[in-house]
């Protein structure tokens, strides 16, 4: 209900209330006139009483809506789901994404995955500003309805892919590869960590995030630049290994 709904309903009530009024009012001069029953004014006296009353609650209630709805629409103006710097989806809303998506994922019987990236620099300010051009790049390399790019709770990059298949190895490739080319110039260590699961009642937030959390402390081990991809085998309940660098 908008501003203009609002205002139409005032004007009807207004209007509306105005020819009961007049109604029951020319009731009660008729009655006086014809010389009725008391009985019969004090009824239309006291139904115009009760007009009035209802009169007044409506607009009393449209008013509150009215408030109501100023509020949630300046509450979604103001509400962020994105970095400001980075572009990313801030950590509660990613999070709150991933979820949606895993469920998603095991409802429609589709696999999901999920990409980390892990910088290493010894100067925070660099760190923070690598991580800024990293978001805007991986924002343009993906674009499939769905794909999300956001922030974890410690402020790594974070990459959702909703509904994937045999390519998310190759994207995982090309992403890593580019973040090299990107941040090669800086004392930045850059290494992608990147999992997919199948659908099944395991696939959550944590057990995805927990896979990728196994990943990163393997890539680590490697020289920069390197990944470490882990896709769940569709007919074994497991991960087949694959490891690029």
């Amino acid at each position: 209900m908008d501003s203009r709904t609002t205002q139409l309903q005032r004007r009807m009530l207004t209007l509306l209330s105005l020819a009961l009024g007049l109604v029951l009012l020319a009731l009660l001069l008729v009655s006086l006139i014809l010389g009725l029953s008391l009985l019969l004014m004090l009824l239309a006296g006291l139904g115009l009483v009760l007009l009035l009353v209802q009169v007044l609650g409506v607009r009393r209630l449209i008013d509150q809506q009215s408030a109501r709805l100023d509020e949630l629409q300046h509450s979604l103006i103001t509400q962020r789901v994105t970095d400001p710097d980075t572009g990313a989806a801030l950590p509660e809303w990613f999070s709150r994404v991933l979820g949606t998506e895993c469920r998603r994922a095991v409802r429609e019987f589709a696999p999901l995955t999920l990409m980390r990236f892990d910088l290493q620099c010894p100067d925070p300010v660099t760190l923070a500003a690598c991580r800024v051009r990293l978001a805007l790049m991986l924002t343009d390399e993906v674009s499939r309805p769905g794909d999300l790019v956001g922030l974890n709770d410690r402020g790594e990059i974070e990459l959702l892919l909703p509904s994937t298949n045999e390519q998310a190895e190759r994207l995982a490739e090309r992403c890593i590869a580019n973040a090299e080319r990107l941040l090669g110039r800086e004392q930045v260590e850059v290494r992608l960590a990147a999992c997919t699961l199948q659908p099944n009642n395991d696939l959550t937030p944590e057990s995805i995030r927990a896979q990728l959390l196994h990943l990163i402390d393997e890539v680590r081990d490697q020289a920069p630049g390197s990944y470490a991809y882990r896709a769940e085998s569709v007919e074994l309940d497991a991960f087949n290994p694959s490891f690029s660098s």
